[in-house]
């Protein structure tokens, strides 16, 4: 029912859960595959270093920089100084790229050190003098294996590693002595100090230092789960356990709980992120874990990773790997309450301003430190998290060119040395040592520059079942997750006068309910939208559908940059102002070209005819769309409409009519019902007319489903 509580779904999505299964294989695979296509010009830095010129110009680069006006030695910024870039060239390892990135403190000496993964080994930098880094040595992997992914962890003055991928199929676990760093040769080729077997690959390592327990996850034992070994003696690992239940893990985070879930305080649990569910298990008994919960999440693509806001253990915050890419929206990061361990509910989501993927994220001191990808280091304000709130304060982006959700740039951050100092690995390029400006951060100006209007608040006190998906005007269009409020006003809307054409989407956590859309501009530049003609569209009714239409702009609208306010309300007229039963407000800054004229409508194409989806069936079914426009097709827009009982059985592919295959879906989302959102594919230069096809896979028994309809449009 719509007015059931959210913890109460929860509570029965895991009764479900528990009654069926309890475990899953590795059902998707890794989406991580380098691309530094498109990534737009370089910083001059790394410009110059392209260009190999002069070792005094490259230096003058290098150096310390300050984050003035948004630049530091022209890489985009926020609140944080660049200290220094160490090329991966000057690393050891040849040209080998970049993976995850940890830190260790000598407790003796002080010395600040940055563990680098390597594609072949690790790199072992002194950042101390942050200014002045210093390659120290560099550990070949073990067996001279090479992959995309390595995992590093420190405990107890020793690196514990872990690779994965098919080259590194005998690896296990790498043991490193890192006292032995105060007295080696700057420069030198290293050596392991000891050895764990047992396993080969393996994606990911944590360690819970308080009780000297790794947690190697996502290797070829244990199904992929828990794989946990005693490093309470570091030169003589040993393995304690294994936990399987719920199959492939890909990251995890181990603590002594200290929350308020009394039932479980005091226990040692680790919170695994497990493809498609957050799953929760007390490994206090090595020989016999048990699994507290396993629990989904809508829209979930790719769980990928996550961490506790904090040591009371109440709150987390984590990732989704896949859902910028393969939902269109962007960098989404999902806050969950955890102070009931058997039944995690999901607090909110933090939608940021880029596209960019997001990756590895850390907290410290009531700071989110996420490594997004092309969007580099993201610190959020975590002050307000509890109501599943976040803001971003300060950035640092390796990228400067590029914010797109490609797999290149910043893969991970260390943010725990005493000196303030991060380190930042950057897949392709080399590391980054950054430094926040935290009087800046923690003190903002007090007067900014003030927004040239004071509009009322408005939102939806609910968006935990329906929210704005998607907002298409004219060329403009933004996909977004769910929030009973979302400020866009960094983003402007071209409007010209007369009519634009629109199309609005809503989104829906499960069943689909009946939306009621408006939209207002601030015509007169008021600060209000209360003034005859600033209502510019109704939807005139409330409907479950994605709805299209135009809104209007009269000739007389003054131009220039204004508000514009899009609502969504369930099963009744939204308002401008004021809070309202279940729904989302949005707000844009609208340009008005005043008589310019209206965008060119694009040209659509749609089959309604439904199509029966044959069950795990490698065929599939295919519709068809004739389209007779002819030029280049350009960037297309697909919107697909399938009804189905699990979509994790679905591969959705866009067919070219030359044959080309575009896939849109390939098995992700779990358990979680139907198809029904529009995706953004490049097709190029190549001709759009001819009969185009969506081909629309089932791969496994039992859930059916129906391709209702699709639409392409140019």
């Amino acid at each position: 029912m719509k007015n059931l509580p959210l913890k109460a779904v929860a509570a029965t999505s895991a009764l479900l859960l528990s009654s069926h299964s309890w475990g899953h294989s590795a059902m998707f695979p890794d989406g991580f595959k380098y691309d530094n296509s498109n990534e737009g010009a370089p910083s001059p830095m790394m410009s110059a270093m392209m260009a190999d010129e002069g070792s005094a110009n490259v230096a003058s680069f290098t150096a310390s920089t300050q984050c003035q006006d948004g630049d530091a030695a022209g890489y985009p910024c926020k609140n944080v100084d660049l200290m220094s870039f160490l090329p991966k060239g000057d690393m050891g390892g040849g040209s080998a790229n970049l993976n995850d990135i940890w830190g260790y403190t000598d407790p003796q000496t002080g010395k600040e050190i940055a563990i680098v993964g390597r594609e072949n080994g690790t790199s072992f930098v002194d950042v101390t003098d942050a200014e002045n880094p210093v390659y120290l040595g560099f550990l070949p992997s073990h067996n001279n294996g090479s992959d995309s992914w390595r995992d590093i962890k420190t405990y107890n003055d020793h690196a514990f590693i872990v690779a994965d991928g098919s080259g590194n199929r005998t690896h296990g676990l790498q043991v490193f002595d890192l006292t032995t760093l105060r007295n080696v040769t700057p420069g030198s080729t290293l050596t392991e100090t000891t050895h764990l077997g047992g396993f080969g690959n393996a994606h990911n390592i944590a360690i819970n230092e308080e009780t000297g327990y790794a947690y190697i996850v996502g290797s070829n034992q244990c199904s992929g789960g828990l794989y946990m070994v005693d490093v309470s003696n570091p030169s003589a690992p040993s393995y304690a356990g294994c936990f399987s239940a719920d199959g492939y893990t890909h990251d995890t985070q181990c603590v002594v709980y200290n929350g308020p879930d009394s039932r479980y305080f005091g226990k040692e649990i680790c919170v695994g992120y497990n493809e498609d569910t957050i799953t929760i298990i007390d490994v206090s008994n090595k020989s016999n874990p048990q699994q507290i919960s396993r629990t989904p999440y809508q829209g979930s693509q790719y769980t990928h990773q996550g961490w506790f806001i904090d040591d009371n253990h109440s709150v987390l915050i984590m990732n989704d790997e896949l859902d910028e890419q393969n939902s269109g929206i962007n960098t989404t990061s999902y806050i969950w309450d955890v102070s009931d361990l058997e039944h995690p509910v999901e607090l909110g989501r933090y939608v940021g301003p880029t596209e960019a993927i997001d990756h590895n994220l850390y907290t410290k001191d009531g700071y989110v430190f996420e490594t997004n990808y092309r969007a580099g280091l993201r610190i959020l304000n975590a002050d307000d998290i509890t109501n599943g709130n976040l803001e971003e304060v300060a950035y640092f982006d390796t990228i400067p060119g590029s914010n797109a959700a490609q797999f290149s740039g910043t893969w991970s951050n260390y943010a725990y040395f005493a000196s303030g100092n991060i380190i930042l690995s950057d897949i392709g390029n080399g590391l980054f040592t950054v430094k926040p400006d935290w009087d800046a951060i923690e003190n903002p100006d007090p007067d900014p520059d003030p927004d040239p209007s004071d509009y009322c608040e408005a939102s939806g006190n609910n968006a935990s079942e329906e929210w704005i998906g998607k907002v298409e005007i004219g060329d403009f269009a933004n996909a977004s997750g769910s929030s009973k409020y979302s400020d866009f006003t960094d983003m402007t809307v071209a409007l010209a006068s007369g009519d634009t054409d629109l199309t609005l989407t809503p989104s829906f956590s499960g069943s689909s309910y009946k939306e009621y859309w408006k939209i207002w501009v601030d015509l007169n530049g008021d600060g209000d939208f209360e003034d005859s003609g600033e209502e510019v569209f109704s939807s005139g009714s409330a409907t479950s559908s994605v709805v299209t239409g135009s809104l209007s702009i009269p000739a007389a609208a003054a131009e220039g940059k204004t508000r514009m306010r899009v609502a969504m309300r369930y099963n009744a007229a939204p308002i401008p102002c004021g809070t309202f039963n279940y729904g989302e407000v949005e707000d844009y800054t609208v340009e008005i070209g005043g008589g310019g004229e209206p965008p060119t409508e694009p040209d659509s194409y749609e089959n309604t005819t439904p199509f029966a989806i044959p069950d795990n069936n490698g065929t599939g079914v295919s519709s068809p769309i004739d389209v007779t426009r002819t030029g280049a097709s350009g960037t297309v827009s697909v919107t697909v409409d399938i009804t189905h009982t699990y979509k994790g059985d679905l591969v959705v592919d866009l067919l070219h009519p030359d044959g080309t295959v575009f896939n849109l879906h390939n098995r992700t989302g779990g358990s979680a019902d139907n198809i029904q959102q529009t995706f953004s594919v490049d097709i190029g230069a190549k001709d759009s007319a001819g009969q185009w096809k969506l081909r629309v896979k089932d791969l496994a028994r039992r859930d059916t489903g129906t391709l209702n309809s699709w639409g392409v449009k140019f």
